[in-house]
């Protein structure tokens, strides 16, 4: 009897007879319509009798298993069987070009797991293990979750757990990331096991309103970019441009001069190889309001940074009720009004002038930024602080560089995602299994909190007093494919809460748990769960994370976000293109009898379903995506899942390139309304460069319309405006141009 077989890579396992029965039942399946079950199992003991009986007590390798496979179903005297034969020799050869395929990729190394060649571009290239002198990936995928499951359960061992539980845990632990049903960020993925030192990208550092206290956070903020950490920054915690300096008895430069520095300070770290993204926020009530608003107006300007407007209700108060009072800003207790500042080319305050625009219009001010590049976005400070699990630790006044972890002064989060479209069976959502995942994922998650360090002291100290973690989500839209629920539909809006839901009450009794097996976290008695007498490991569990390239290896959507297209490219690791084709739809296709190479090739030009005829309403229907959902319903799915989030919602709110600054403006208020703790948004082509591309070339056409020539310079007036935006034109060199949209009317 066969007991192991030789692998292709010269390891022998023990043998299973049950992998020769599904190899055999997917060449049935994919050869005939009624091949059934038995029939495989039937045709399986045959091949393991001969195999039996040619190897006997020797041990065969994987390419003699398979030859014993194809003899088998050949011998049989039924033409079925032959059809059989020939689906799994196409089986076999298509498999030899995919290892093939991942042995360069992967520098020798194959994976059975059912990742996509895009997937392993971008596994190989970001988190599998490198030899620290050649370079050389030294493991595999499967190595890559052994060494991660392994390293996060001995973990235990420091609290008393025995080899037995510690090796049941570790079993959990692989089983769910060999399922593809959780996964930890990256950083962990990539360091957890490994010589490197353990951390999150999570993190928010203030800065104290002193030239040391600035320049001492900038060298805190250099050590953790250089370690890949993203960073938060509250520049409204400086003082104005103008301001008295008490120990120069100069004027001080104001925060976005301070922003300007940080962000080439971070750009000299990025040429040397690593760093984080950044997140700049000004309150809304700071002075410098104005100057921050416009500080990346121009593409490409302080391109290290993402920025934020800190909303307040007041402020919102008197946008919704279109106040005619000037709006006036409060900073440290004394009023003052935004102002215009003025730099000269060395970026000198030259001139400030005090604006007497009311909150509607200051908002208008931010709405037209985000208009015309994405940026800034707005956060909810006040909505956060009413949500801040441990208040008598102080304010929280920023957020990371992705908005959806807000957090005090030195304190970390780190994130992993449950994939919901792992969460399907027959039709329905598998709520036990989701529960159970989740569970599993708590008890890592606050095992990686264990084994993190920083090389800053104030992290450590915090983080650890506070332990958060961060559970959240992907694969939403591809759950609604599977379940056939549209997107921006009731339905959809309670699927949303109803996940959210489960994993959040699942998460904090998994911590709950967790408090009596380990112990409380150390900040406890500043937290609203002493007040409730609820013993917690953790001050707070839940977020959701946009999990870029991780929803890109398991080959989902990303965090709650629908599909930007059915077909498109996304542009990577230095400029590469990856491209997309939507996996659900190519099924349902193919189910109603209507694939064809033509219409996966309109779908590749438009990215939507809608204008594409011969497409039935039901897939149309189900198959939405970004563009295809308005503003209003954007904003309501992200609310829905607010609603059932510790921290926040990592969210774009796409528009349409023809969207209007109203809509845009609606947009944000509807999110305050809500209950959201922040809002981005993006008008479709407002930027020369974006991440998510149509495969149609939209670029030219924007080109091409933007430059009319008209014969007569007489048309060309000082007071005219955009039809794109109705902004005013400037007149340069026999041109009008928009400098909101680029617009422009050139003279012959």
């Amino acid at each position: 009897m066969i007991k192991k077989i030789i692998k292709r890579d010269g390891t022998s396992v023990s043998f299973d007879s049950n992998k020769i029965t599904q190899a055999i039942k997917k060449a049935g399946d994919a050869a005939l319509k009624d091949f059934k079950e038995e029939d495989a199992e039937e045709l399986s003991s045959k091949v393991i009798a001969i195999l039996n009986k040619k190897y006997g007590d020797k041990i065969p390798n994987v390419e003699q298993i398979q030859d014993v496979v194809e003899i088998t179903l050949m011998a049989q005297n039924d033409e079925r069987f032959h059809r059989i034969a020939k689906s799994y020799i196409l089986y076999r050869e298509e498999h030899s070009k995919i290892r093939a395929s991942q042995e360069k990729l992967m520098e020798g190394f194959t994976t059975n797991l059912p990742f996509t060649e895009n997937a392993l571009r971008v596994v190989a290239g970001r988190y599998l293990k490198r030899d620290a002198i050649t370079g050389k990936i030294i493991e595999s995928p499967e190595d890559m979750f052994n060494r991660v499951a392994k390293s996060l359960a001995e973990v235990e061992k420091l609290y008393g757990k025995d080899k037995e539980s510690i090796k049941k845990i570790e079993e959990q632990f692989k089983e769910i990331l060999y399922n593809f049903e959780f996964t930890p960020a990256g950083r962990t993925l990539t360091n957890a096991g490994s010589d490197t030192k353990l951390v999150a990208n999570c993190i928010v550092l203030h800065m104290e309103d002193s030239m040391r206290g600035i320049f001492e956070t900038l060298k805190d903020a250099a050590l953790l970019q250089q370690s890949g950490s993203g960073l938060g920054f509250p520049f409204h915690l400086l003082r104005p441009a103008g301001m008295r300096t008490i120990r120069t008895k100069g004027v001080a430069s104001g925060p976005v001069s301070f922003l300007k520095v940080y962000n080439e300070a971070f750009g000299v770290i990025k040429q040397q190889g690593r760093h984080g993204a950044n997140m700049a926020v000004m309150s809304v009530e700071h002075p410098d309001i104005l100057d921050f608003i416009n500080a990346k107006r121009v593409e490409g300007e302080i391109k290290n940074f993402n920025i934020s407007v800190g909303i307040t209700d007041r402020f919102m108060k008197e946008v919704v009720s279109n106040s005619k009072k000037p709006w006036i800003c409060e900073f440290n207790g004394e009023k003052m009004k935004p102002r215009t500042i003025v730099r000269d080319q060395y970026g000198v305050v030259v001139d400030i002038k005090e604006s007497t625009l009311t909150a509607k219009e200051l908002f208008e001010e931010i709405v037209s930024a985000a208009w015309s590049n994405g940026e800034p976005g707005i956060v909810f400070l006040d909505e956060v602080n009413r949500k801040n699990p441990v208040p008598e630790l102080g304010r929280i006044e920023a957020c990371n560089p992705c908005g959806e972890q807000f957090l005090q002064d030195g304190d970390v989060c780190n994130l992993g995602s449950i994939n919901l479209e792992k969460f399907v069976k027959n039709g329905k959502l598998n709520e036990e299994r989701l529960k159970e995942v989740t569970r599993i994922s708590i008890r890592l998650l606050d095992n990686v909190i264990d084994i993190s360090e920083y090389p800053v002291e104030r992290i450590n100290k915090v983080f650890r007093g506070n332990r958060r973690i961060g559970l959240g989500i992907m694969g939403f839209a591809d759950l609604l494919y599977l379940l056939k629920i549209r997107y921006d539909s009731e339905e959809g809006l309670k699927m949303a809460s109803k996940v959210m839901k489960i994993i959040n009450e699942e998460a904090h009794a998994a911590s709950q748990q967790l408090a009596k097996e380990k112990g409380v976290f150390p900040n406890y008695d500043l937290s609203i769960y002493k007040k409730d007498k609820i013993k917690m490991r953790n001050a707070a569990l839940t977020t959701v994370a946009p999990t870029g390239s991780i929803s890109m290896i398991y080959d989902v959507s990303s965090g709650v976000e629908p599909y930007f297209a059915l077909s498109y490219y996304k542009e990577v690791m230095g400029g590469q293109k990856l491209y997309y084709t939507n996996k659900h739809l190519e099924k349902a296709l193919k189910e109603k009898g209507i694939y064809s190479e033509e219409i996966i090739e309109q779908i590749a030009m438009e990215g939507s379903l809608q204008n594409i005829k011969g497409i039935p309403k039901d897939i149309k229907d189900t198959f939405v995506v970004a563009m295809d959902i308005s503003a209003e319903n954007h904003i309501k799915i992200q609310a829905a899942f607010q609603k059932y989030t510790d921290n926040a919602i990592s969210k774009t709110c796409n528009f349409p390139n023809s969207a209007t600054k109203d809509d845009v403006m609606k947009g944000y208020i509807l999110a305050w309304e809500l209950k959201c703790k922040g809002c981005t948004v993006y008008r479709d082509g407002s930027r020369d460069i974006q991440v998510l591309n149509l495969l149609k070339d939209k670029k030219a056409e924007t080109e091409k319309k933007k430059i009319s020539v008209i014969s007569d310079k007489s048309q060309l007036s000082n007071s005219e405006r955009c039809p794109e935006c109705n902004e005013k034109m400037e007149l340069k060199e026999g041109c009008a141009t928009c400098p909101s949209c680029g617009y422009s009317y050139c003279s012959v």
